[in-house]
């Protein structure tokens, strides 16, 4: 006799073989691409040519065309988040008071991650100045003062997790924007250990209420506070990837430049210098929720001036070698890279996605950087890994510990691109 299925257990069995299907379906097509890319490559003489590095796209899904990369099924992601959920109120309520073993000074883990208050008023005074240059037509000012120059400098500021405040001569960049506490609701969210150095008003301040341009590198939550973007609004122009234009429309947000891997724009920004910006590949992936998984790009980006790239903003990625030795080739040396050092275990889990302390310094060597920050740590904890943990690995290997190194909290720093040289604008207040 037959073991009859009721009519749930047929309509479980019917999605489950469903998706299963939908599943080998993306992984052998993502396979022939990768396939047809290595022939393409094997028959051209160039090794850095970035045919295999194009973006793809499977069933109006995007995916890592790449070797190293695994792809989550909706069960990994499901268990992930579930295990991110934990790990946030583990250490929020115990590990960010756990002691620091032979560190006196600070004692436990929280009193590690001290802010700093950022430097507003020397980023305000440059963004004044190019502002009355861009007015006048005249930009003797940013010239004057030699090597000192405003056109000389520029300025990083962390924010948390991988949103920065850049300034390159008076334009002022802000990348991957997240000032919230919480990443999803104060009730259920990850919570974050130190409050933003900066908010908006203060940011709007800084920037003399101009922030030209917003890199938004993918739409993952603690990448892109979409309440926060609703703030900004249009009083900025944002550049994205593919697939995010819709989405920020949603928030009435129109002045949007998506970028594909590869396309490089330029900038409309009153210099005497051309500016652009470079979308370069990441191996990473992209979705809210299960149910907009990939569908739009992510990517990383190199901003340039006169053909010399300044600063590299990764956001996310895995570790691909012959890609960044591509893009060393192509747009090295850089001046910065502000590179993800957290958030890579478990490894089975996280290493076609996120990278390691030590293979951010690989990439530095690769990609020809000269000063890197180990960014994308110490915000929330979203994984296993200890939370000091990154900023010691980063530390212990890195070589050149001056120019590689994490930065601090909230800590404005000043690049000189004609010296390069690095220093730190503390802000210096008068207490009794």
């Amino acid at each position: 006799m037959g073991l009859a299925l009721s009519l749930k257990s047929k309509l479980g069995l019917g999605l489950l073989l469903s998706y299963t299907s939908f599943e080998v379906f993306m992984q052998v097509r993502t396979k022939h691409i990768i396939s047809l890319r290595r022939q393409e490559v094997q028959k051209l003489s160039e090794s850095t040519d970035i045919s295999k590095f194009r973006s793809a796209t499977v069933a109006g899904m995007f995916i890592n065309p790449f070797d190293e990369y695994r792809p989550q099924t909706a069960f990994e992601f499901i268990l992930v988040r579930f295990m991110e959920f934990f790990e946030s109120i583990y250490g929020n309520e115990v590990e960010l008071h756990d002691k620091v073993p032979g560190d006196e000074e600070h004692g436990d883990v929280e009193g590690v991650l001290k802010a700093f208050t950022p430097n507003l008023e020397y980023l305000r005074k440059n963004s004044q100045i190019l502002q009355a240059c861009a007015k006048s037509g005249e930009f003797k000012q940013l010239m004057e003062g030699g090597s000192k120059a405003i056109q000389n400098q520029l300025l990083f500021t962390w924010l948390g997790q991988s949103c920065s405040l850049v300034q390159v001569a008076g334009i002022n960049f802000l990348t991957d924007p997240i000032m919230s506490d919480h990443l999803i609701s104060q009730s259920i969210g990850p919570k974050r250990f130190l409050k933003s150095p900066l908010s908006y008003d203060d940011i709007k301040y800084a920037t003399n209420d101009k922030i030209d341009y917003v890199l938004v590198s993918h739409d993952h939550p603690d990448h892109l506070e979409l309440d926060f973007a609703k703030q900004i609004g249009n009083t900025t122009t944002w550049i994205v990837p593919l697939g995010l234009k819709l989405k920020l429309a949603r928030k009435g947000i129109y002045k949007v430049i998506e970028m594909d891997w590869w396309d490089t724009i330029p900038l409309d920004v009153a210099s005497p210098d051309k500016y652009e910006v470079v979308c370069v590949p990441a191996m990473h992936w992209s979705g809210r929720y299960v149910f907009d998984s990939n569908k739009s790009l992510w990517c990383s980006f190199i901003i340039r001036r006169n053909g010399e790239s300044l600063v590299y903003h990764a956001g996310d990625t895995g570790y691909l070698k012959d890609l960044f030795k591509v893009l060393g080739h192509k747009y090295g040396p850089i001046q910065l890279g502000l590179l993800p050092i957290g958030q890579y275990c478990p490894s089975w889990h996280q290493k076609p996605r996120h990278i390691s302390p030590q293979e951010s310094l690989q990439i530095c060597a690769d990609a020809s950087i000269k000063f890197m920050k180990g960014i994308h740590w110490g915000t929330f904890k979203l994984s296993s890994e200890p939370i000091l943990e990154p900023k010691y690995l980063l530390d212990k290997y890195a070589e050149d510990k001056n120019r590689h190194k994490v930065p601090e909290f909230g800590l404005t720093y000043l690049f000189n691109l004609k010296e390069g040289t690095e220093e730190e604008l503390h802000v210096h207040t008068n207490e009794n």
